[in-house]
């Protein structure tokens, strides 16, 4: 190889390396916000429980986008409260069941608890 072509390749590889270097600095240094999504499970009429369902997946296709990071999702009604386990597929949250009244007080505490939850409730449709 003779030396301008060697110097062309030495060129590129420190300029693909300066740049993936610095696109991981710009991801480490500024990582998606993370956001509590509350879905409040009291009883809901199936076409406004779809419109919920709707919020969800948009929600959902930022965090598979990776502009947002959903970091837990809470599930609850005047029942009680769940802690999912896993970030539920869209489809699982569209096929929940409704069932119960709704439940200021928890719903207080969740907010209070998680003040930079993404709530997603029929009463507030």
């Amino acid at each position: 190889m003779n030396k301008l072509n060697r110097k062309l390749l030495t060129t590129l590889g420190l300029g693909w390396l300066g740049f993936g270097i610095v696109g991981g600095a710009i991801a480490f240094a500024l990582p998606p916000s993370q956001i509590t999504v509350l879905i409040d499970r009291s009883f809901c009429p199936q076409d406004q429980w779809q419109a919920i369902a709707r919020s969800y997946d948009e929600i959902y296709q930022q965090h598979q986008n990776r502009d947002l990071q959903i970091k837990q999702v809470i599930t609850f009604s005047d029942i009680g409260q769940e802690i999912l386990s896993t970030i539920p597929a869209p489809d699982a949250v569209r096929s929940l069941n409704t069932y119960g009244r709704s439940n200021q007080e928890r719903l207080k505490q969740l907010q209070s608890t998680y003040p930079q939850a993404k709530l997603l409730s029929c009463q507030s449709q």
